[in-house]
């Protein structure tokens, strides 16, 4: 089976279909709506470290490290899975992320699983869509 092929800085981030925790579907190009945005695809809507991966990124807003950029969080999943991600981060800390679950879209920007293990990825994108910094690994600590 050929590997996921994540895309690279300078190209453009796949619009995948969405569903948020109501269960509306969107693009990702109408949820980040010519914002930029970094946009985190979690393992799993439970992965303790993708909480706290995403409670870092949440900091770096916090601190004004990052400007008006918006802040995806993205579980593998359905309606459920968006459901369980937002009352996690809304519950250990408030937060600016939207919640948007990604169906079984996490392959189409290359995240694939290895040995069970979905893998994660940080995005950075610019207002186009371009992608201005990736990130993607097994385990959500190597993503910063």
């Amino acid at each position: 089976m050929p590997q996921p092929v994540i895309p690279v800085v300078g190209e453009k981030m796949p619009d995948l279909t969405l569903v948020d925790a109501g269960g509306r579907p969107s693009s990702l190009a109408d949820v980040t709506d010519g914002r930029r945005a970094i946009v985190y695809f979690m393992r799993t809507s439970t992965c303790p470290v993708c909480l706290a991966h995403a409670a870092a990124i949440q900091r770096l807003f916090d601190a004004g490290e990052v400007a008006d950029a918006a802040f995806v969080l993205v579980p593998p999943g359905g309606r459920d899975e968006a459901v369980v991600t937002e009352g996690r981060v809304r519950a250990a800390r408030g937060t600016r992320a939207e919640v948007w679950a990604s169906g079984s879209d996490h392959g189409n920007v290359g995240l694939g699983r290895f040995l069970g293990l979905q893998h994660s990825g940080t995005f950075v994108i610019d207002e186009r869509g371009v992608l201005l910094a990736v990130r993607a690994r097994t385990l959500p600590i190597r993503n910063f």
